[in-house]
Parts: structure tokens; sequence; C-alpha cells
């Protein structure tokens, strides 16, 4: 097996982006015995592959490690492959196969290196899953809208408006409009629509999508975990406060674990407002009718859209502060 990126001590940042890019990728990370590192982005997986030349590992009781014996195609020889659910724990998952890896370049048998590497990270391997990377990312951006609209409805208004936590088609419904808040981290504005009816409209009811970009903060003045927003937020609710908690856990929110959620997050750039029309990259129910000639089969859709190079449109009048204002509107 051979490895087809460069090798090298990932930063949270860095696999962060292999992640986001979608594409897996193979990391050689050691050389003897040869270790090798594949992360599979749509399965949200971290595989550690070395030469199998002892015997497994016991991983009773981990029930988010897996452990197969594999043999590449026209390849004589077997492999290891311990696969790591790295859903919400990306950075966490590849400690360990790095652990994993030193203890086997030390010169240990497979079995003791994952046990010496597993008993320092039995605490993080059993507590229980939170949000994954890309919903923290976007409860981060919900947020963000959900305290504009509190400074601007108040409080118990816009707690009202918040129905993307209640399993409503649309995160917002404003009195003028539903609003669909899309929040991503990439370099473009590059969201993910989870379903046919995301991005429809309902009957008589305007639809604008708020497109909010974030980057990784680091130690930069300003940066903001989605704990502490969650905390911030929180203290603007004196009366709604039960509510705003009850549909945080909803979303996957542990109140007895805040701290879960280290990373701090800056603004990228400023939001931006698409009224979502004729003209807007979507696809809905009426769309796949007209291409498949049993469109109730289709079950489920998710596509991505990238609207960087889309006019914005005015945006509703709650968000006109909180959005980038189009310099052609003069209203």
């Amino acid at each position: 097996m051979t490895s087809s990126e460069p090798s090298g001590v990932f930063t949270p940042e860095t696999l962060d982006r292999y992640f986001r890019s979608g594409h897996p990728s193979v990391h050689r990370i050691g050389e003897q015995p040869e270790c090798v590192l594949v992360i599979e982005p749509d399965r949200r997986l971290l595989r550690l592959r070395t030469p199998a030349t002892d015997s497994p590992p016991d991983l009773a009781g981990y029930d988010r490690i897996g452990f197969d014996i594999i043999q590449e195609p026209g390849e004589d020889e077997t492999w290891f492959d311990l696969a790591i659910d790295a859903d919400g724990m990306g950075y966490e998952g590849y400690s360990l196969i790095m652990a994993i890896a030193d203890h086997l370049q030390a010169g240990q048998q497979f079995r003791h290196a994952v046990a010496a590497a597993l008993a320092t990270f039995r605490e993080l391997l059993g507590r229980r899953r939170g949000l994954s990377d890309d919903q923290e990312t976007g409860l981060f951006g919900e947020l963000a809208v959900f305290e504009h609209l509190v400074h601007t409805l108040g409080e118990e208004a816009a707690t009202a408006s918040w129905l993307g936590p209640d399993g409503e088609e649309h995160d917002f419904v404003l009195p003028e409009c539903d609003v669909e808040v899309k929040t991503t981290r990439a370099e473009g504005r590059v969201h993910v629509i989870g379903s046919p009816s995301q991005l429809t409209a309902s009957p008589g009811r305007p639809l604008h999508l708020v497109s909010i970009q974030i980057t990784g903060g680091g130690a930069a003045t300003g940066g903001e975990t989605l704990s502490e927003r969650v905390k911030r937020v929180r203290l603007l609710l004196p009366k709604s406060g039960r509510v705003f908690e009850e549909r945080l856990r909803s979303l996957g929110w542990d109140a007895a674990n805040p701290d879960t959620y280290t990373r701090k997050f800056l603004a990228r750039s400023a939001p931006r407002s698409y009224h979502v029309d004729n003209q807007f990259p979507a696809i809905d129910r009426d769309d796949i009718a007209r291409f498949v000639d049993r469109p109730e089969l289709v079950v489920s859709l998710t596509y991505r859209i990238d609207v960087t190079g889309l006019t914005p449109t005015p945006p509703p009048s709650a968000l006109i502060d909180f959005c980038e204002r189009n310099p052609d509107d003069h209203a």
C-alpha cells in the first residue's frame, strides 16, 4: 500500500480541511512497520492500516472502533484495518491513531500498541457522542441569526420564530417570510442542502436563504466557541430560557457537557441573504418529477450549491442590519 498524500503531523484545521474536501485520502504516518492513515469524509471515518503480523486487538466495549483484516486486490500482503467513527471527535480520533502508530514504531506488537493507546483514550471513547462537526457549525450560525432576532423582535417573538429545532422545514418563520440558514467553513459559499423540500417555499410565503461563512478562530481575539455562544445567548432570555434549552436538546446539545466544544470560530465575511425564487439553484420535487418516471421512489436527496457568485438580494426587514447590503440596493 502506498500513500497518495504527503505525511506529516496534522493540526485540527488541517484535518478539518481534509474532512470538508469530501474526498478520501491516504497518508503514510509510519515506516517500520508501515502505518497508513485513511480519511473517509463521507462516512466520517479514520482508518489505521498496518501489515497483519500478530494477533488482533481486544476491542470489546468500544462501539466507535471497528477492526478487520483485509487484502488489497492484486496484493499478497494482508493488513490490519482499525476504523474509528470520528463523527464529532475527528482530531481526538486522529490523536488515538497517531498514538497507536507511535507504539508500533517503538517496536510493540499491534495488539499491545492498541491496548496501550486505548488505556489513555478510554474516557474519550466512552463518552456520549456530541454534535457532529457539521451540526456544530450549523448551530453556531443559527444562533447568530437567533441572537439578532432577539434584539430586533424581542426574545419571545424570536423564540417563537425559531422552528428548525422542532423539525419544521425552514429554520425561522418571520412575519414577512421564511428563512433557511446555512453556515459553512469553506472559503466559498458552498452549502449542503439536505432534502428536495428544504429550499421549497411554503405556499404564499417568500423564502430566503441566509448564507453565513465562519472560520477557525484559534487564539485570535474575538473568537467564540459554540459553548460560549450558547451561554451568552441564554443570558438574553429571562422569559424564554426553558424553551431555548429544550430546542437545543432536540438538536443534540448536551447541557451537562458544554465544554465538549472548544473550537473558536470567527466570521469569515458578512452574511448574505438570497431570495429563493425560480432563478435560484434549488432542486425541488417538481424538478425531480421532470426527470424521473417514478419520483415518489426518490426518498432522499442531498446536494451542494455554491452561491459565491450570486448577487445577494435585500434581506428580510428583521435581518437588514445582520446581512450584507447589496451595493445596488438603495432602500
